[in-house]
């Protein structure tokens, strides 16, 4: 999706009209408080981190992007900007307690900001239909029509079919405008803003390959999700009616989600080892009366960028079992020892990661780390799980864990990829906890 730059420019007078406009309300308000507010420089001082806070704050949390209708969900990103700025902003006060900045100001600015913002943003705010090509010309992307022009969401420009016998036909008063193959063409000479991807026989690997060949800024690829698990997942989800439509694409940069999540990682990573130290050293008692043979289990597997580390993990085969040999696809593999069937059941086995996590290697939450010679036959839309760290759990994990075939895992993979965040990395880390327990896919 695009970003408003007019709105966000008109933001950040508001912000600014509302910082100093707050200090003058609470210096009239000198005689109910009992005392007088502290210099006007020191609010001068501050203006321009707050400005910056909440300017931020609000790109992170997407409220800028243009999304193409009025909808619910602005005030509910607004409302989400306005907290994380508003905690920001207090945090900042006690940090330079020099300033003596007013808890008053800040309160009475973090309200009327909220008002002025959600009422410029909302009610006043342009309302410009962003241009739709719908994929698909059967029965699901007919609902999808009926279902924009009951709502008015998108303007749509046309339909693209996956059989050349359907070209320049009209149906349901649009015209199709091409096939697959000139899907790229359409979207350039047509300005579309949004492709939606509305067939019943296209397959997700199909889609994501199509959108890998199509390089252009701008364009936002959403896939009609119906029965699509992966919408409880926290994922970047729109509604048309009550069809939900979950974002594809490929990597979404965001530095401050990054250093978010590896100051998480190494932290959650650094007490665990520490608290857990008694559970290795038993866990690895365990593994050498049990059988013959080393601790650990270490293997190459292909990390971010393409570059290759060791992993770690807890042996649960015998020794003399091939390193690269498939994974066991059953409880009852003769490979597996006593002990590893026990491990691999509770996925204790998995907890000597947290090393990879700690070195920056891993992350707690990310797609299945690959063994090199898996990696090496991936075609170019699937390296794009690439691009972020591999880690102990993922969408993957809540949706299958090894009950998935290899192609799904990649699938999900570059999903999370696309909608990855600080909450989704919270939620699948909470939803892998009861599935661990109840050892589903664990084997």
């Amino acid at each position: 999706m695009r970003t408003d730059i007019r709105k966000l420019f008109s933001d950040a007078v508001i912000i600014s009209l509302c910082w100093f406009g707050s200090y003058y309300i609470r210096d009239l308000l000198s005689p109910v408080f009992g005392y007088e507010i502290n210099p006007f420089i020191n609010y001068v001082i501050a203006y321009p981190f707050i400005l910056i806070f909440w300017i931020v704050t609000a790109l992170y949390v997407g409220v800028y992007k243009k999304y193409g209708q009025k909808e619910i969900n602005e005030i509910v990103r607004g409302f989400k900007a306005w907290m994380i700025s508003f905690l920001i902003s207090m945090s900042f006060a006690f940090l330079v307690r020099e300033l003596h900045l007013s808890r008053s100001v800040l309160l009475i600015f973090s309200v009327i900001c909220f008002i002025l913002l959600t009422l410029k943003n909302y009610a006043f705010g342009e309302e410009e239909l962003k241009k739709a090509l719908i994929v698909g010309t059967g029965h699901m992307s007919i609902r999808v029509m009926q279902k924009i022009e009951d709502m008015g969401n998108y303007k749509i420009v046309g339909l693209i079919s996956t059989s050349k016998e359907f070209v320049g036909k009209i149906i349901d008063n649009y015209e199709v405008k091409g096939t697959i193959s000139s899907l790229k063409q359409i979207i350039k000479s047509e300005n579309v803003d949004v492709v939606i991807f509305a067939d019943e026989k296209l397959p997700l690997s199909a889609v994501m390959s199509i959108i890998s060949n199509i390089d252009i800024k701008d364009v936002a690829f959403f896939i009609v999700s119906q029965g699509f698990e992966a919408v409880k997942y926290g994922l970047n989800v729109e509604f048309i009616g009550n069809l939900p439509l979950v974002e594809l694409g490929f990597e979404t940069k965001n530095p401050f989600y990054d250093v978010i999540k590896r100051i998480f990682d190494f932290i959650v990573s650094l007490v665990l080892l520490i608290v857990l130290i008694p559970v290795f050293i038993v866990i690895a008692i365990a593994i050498k009366i049990d059988s013959p043979g080393p601790v650990f289990f270490i293997q190459e597997r292909v990390g971010k960028d393409g570059k290759i580390f060791k992993v770690i993990k807890f042996r649960t085969m015998y020794k003399d079992t091939p390193k690269f040999a498939l994974s066991p696809r059953s409880q009852g593999d003769p490979r597996i020892t006593k002990v590893g069937a026990f491990l691999r059941r509770w996925s204790l086995d998995e907890l000597p990661q947290l090393i990879n996590v700690l070195k920056g290697e891993m992350s707690l939450v990310g797609p299945r780390p690959e063994m090199p010679q898996i990696v090496e036959e991936y075609e170019p839309w699937q390296r794009e799980r690439l691009k972020v760290k591999p880690g102990i759990t993922g969408i993957w994990q809540i949706l299958g864990r090894k009950d998935l075939p290899l192609e799904k895992n990649i699938q999900y993979d570059l999903i999370y990829v696309k909608n990855r965040s600080f909450l989704l990395d919270i939620i699948i880390i909470l939803k892998t906890i009861p599935l661990v327990i109840k050892g589903k896919g664990a084997y």
